[in-house]
């Protein structure tokens, strides 16, 4: 076990796997009067003889990871940790309260691996206990944070302390505070903005493979080991009572306590979720790794995510663009839950509403459905609410008959289709892994408005491009999207993730959209005009076939001059890294360092894979075999010179010919 519990500190990671950004009434006592972003993780643990295993796991692995991934992805400036044990009883060294709780007293994370409390002996829990209060513990837990933690006055120091209780037992409650009720624990909750995750003895449909859910009252959403180390979710209209039940005696079907009628409500209709209990242990206890590291990066992920959401505005705009249909069919079971995961994972819902379902990232994606728990399941996608943005100009409108396309300005900077990058002083490379990436951003532009510009690119074997651009001016997106339908008479794209919304103007600057209306393969582009700003200036979105490039029109260091990301830094010219000091000369590296964070806000209306901390997709061979397959190619090379010889500028010229001889299609002169 001890080997088992190493491994998961070592591999489990936040993934970019997302949930239902369940809505959250923002912090009440937040009296804060400093500037850091701050976390409290508040764990109240049963020490009864038999947790051993899950608080060696909580001590080793998830609240180690958990305070890493806020600080080295979330961007907290300090984590703190509230350590409570309820149910040791007759230890003369083990003081209590009448109750059977005790608090061990609170510190902070460290900053650095391996991401221990600065009081390590918080995290020293006993084994020896029988009569576990839950809600007496919770509420106690609750009133027992101090003021001031490792030298910290919390109200002074931050400016915001997101907070999450957890509680991990594996008895139901025993009432030895009859005062204490269930509706008093959420109230308690509530009026301190808790979000709280319980790991509890229940089974969903008899599954080890089923980890836990959030849970609504219409439905639920499982968690699910994908049976190599990852988790996948589906989402389920079935009532959770319907689909899961408490674990039965052993030997028995009878249930063996009460811990779903006493600790599930707790969480239903909130951002917490349940966890079972016994996933975890016979995970760590069997040596099963591939369903204890799911268990530990479902746990971690969604752990992480839940803080960080509670102060970022992360909550959907509306419920599930589409509703589930059926949820799990089969009836929760007595017995006692299969040892063996299931082999294959099943889709995971994105960040944002899409019209479809969309696979997300697990530690090994594949397209094949789970064949638990549904039979049918329903994937549904959740986007971040838009902040609100300056009013427009005019009164939105829909874009109205697209004039004839003029020709478009040369620019300083930019993207093009199958990943050519120029940056502000004109230095050219290529990219080409598959991510999110960060183009250019400035919380400062426009005097505060800001900026951020994001491409998403796509990998075909040995090269991508870029398949959709995404800008944020002054909390309005607009996201523009390539397409193979040279038939559609419209573009594929998004305003504040409404697909084709109605707007002229993008953060209060001038939207235009103009069409060649070229048959078979017209030309369209996305005009931003900054001229009431920076007069000459435009940020231009092109699409042709599949492909989407970025420009920047007669840029300036007066709008531009502050930005980051793939485009470099614009006075030097030199390919910085995040840190805006390490010079990256390695394009490659380069490229995968501007990957889209957490933190970097993601602007696109779904979820691709890879979403960091996956690494961005790259080929598996970009230089010999990509030169293989191009010599190999069917059109030739005299064919790519002769159809792109009608651009002037060589360095597009070099760009076309590489694109056609990769995609294979001479209509690719069209891009530039």
């Amino acid at each position: 076990m001890r080997y088992l519990l190493a491994l998961l500190l070592v591999l489990s990671s936040v993934s970019a796997q997302t949930w239902p950004r369940w809505v959250s009434t923002r912090y009440k006592y937040n009296p804060t009067s400093g500037d850091s972003k701050c976390a409290l993780v508040n764990v109240v643990v049963d020490e009864s003889g038999s947790m051993e295993t899950e608080q060696a796991f909580l001590r080793e692995t998830a609240l180690p990871k958990i305070a890493e991934s806020l600080y080295t992805i979330y961007g907290y400036d300090h984590v703190f940790l509230s350590s409570n044990g309820f149910g040791a009883r007759n230890l003369a060294n083990v003081k209590t309260d009448p109750m059977y709780f005790r608090h061990l007293g609170a510190s902070r994370f460290k900053q650095t691996a391996p991401f221990a409390p600065e009081n390590p002996q918080l995290l020293e829990w006993v084994n020896n206990g029988s009569r576990e209060d839950g809600y007496h513990a919770l509420r106690s837990a609750m009133y027992w944070v101090p003021l001031v933690i490792s030298g910290y006055n919390m109200h002074e120091e931050c400016a915001t302390i997101d907070r999450n209780l957890i509680l991990v037992t594996d008895e139901d409650r025993d009432s030895e505070n009859i005062g204490v009720t269930m509706d008093e624990v959420q109230r308690w909750m509530a009026d301190r903005d808790y979000i709280l995750n319980i790991v509890i003895p229940i089974n969903i449909l008899g599954e080890l493979n089923n980890l836990g859910a959030k849970v609504t009252s219409s439905g639920s959403e499982l968690f699910i080991a994908d049976g190599s180390g990852g988790w996948t979710t589906e989402l389920s209209e079935a009532p959770f009572n319907e689909i899961a039940a408490n674990n039965p005696e052993e030997g028995t079907s009878n249930p063996a306590h009460t811990a779903y009628e006493h600790y599930v409500p707790l969480i239903t209709d909130t951002a917490g979720a349940v966890w079972c209990v016994d996933s975890l242990r016979r995970g760590i206890r069997d040596e099963d790794e591939n369903l204890a590291l799911s268990f530990a990066n479902a746990f971690v992920n969604v752990k992480a995510e839940e803080i960080f959401c509670l102060s970022t505005n992360c909550n959907p705009t509306s419920g599930p663009t589409t509703a589930p249909t059926s949820g799990p069919t089969g009836a929760p079971t007595t017995s006692p839950p299969s040892t063996s995961p299931s082999r294959s994972p099943t889709p995971a819902p994105s960040d944002s509403p899409t019209t479809s379902p969309s696979p997300a990232p697990t530690s090994s994606p594949t397209t094949s459905p789970s064949s638990t728990p549904t039979k049918s399941p329903v994937v549904t996608t959740y986007s971040p609410a838009p902040t609100s943005s300056a009013a427009p100009t005019t009164s939105p409108v829909a874009f109205p008959d697209f004039p004839d396309i003029g020709s478009l300005e040369a620019t300083d900077a930019g993207s093009k289709g199958d990943p050519h990058f120029t940056t502000w002083q004109g230095e050219h490379f290529e990219f080409h892994g598959q991510c999110d990436l960060t183009l250019a951003k400035d919380a400062d532009f426009a005097d505060g408005t800001g900026l951020n510009v994001q491409i998403r690119t796509k990998l075909v074997r040995y090269w991508s491009y870029i398949k959709s651009a995404a800008i944020f001016i002054g909390g309005d997106i607009l996201e523009v999207q390539g397409s193979g339908d040279m038939d559609r008479e419209v573009s594929n794209y998004w305003v504040n993730f409404e697909f084709q919304g109605k707007t002229n103007s993008i953060g209060g600057f001038p939207l235009t959209l103009y069409d060649d209306k070229f048959p078979g393969h017209p030309k369209r582009r996305f005009e931003i005009d900054l001229s009431s700003k920076y007069p000459g200036q435009k940020i231009v979105i092109s699409t042709f076939k599949e492909f989407v490039k970025v420009d920047f029109a007669n840029p300036s260091a007066d709008a531009f001059g502050n930005t980051v990301g793939m485009l470099g830094n614009f006075k030097s010219g030199k390919t910085l890294s995040r840190d805006q000091a390490t010079v990256i000369h390695d394009f490659t590296e380069f490229g995968t360092e501007w990957q889209v964070l957490p933190s970097d806000d993601m602007l696109f209306h779904d979820l691709s894979q890879p979403q960091f901390p996956e690494p961005c997709v790259l080929p598996e061979d970009p230089r010999g075999d990509r030169r293989r397959r191009l010599d190999e190619s069917k059109i030739s090379l005299e064919q790519a010179e002769q159809a792109c010889a009608t651009l002037n500028d060589p360095l597009s010229i070099k760009d076309c010919v590489y694109d056609i001889l990769a995609t294979q299609d001479l209509d690719m002169v069209g891009a530039f």
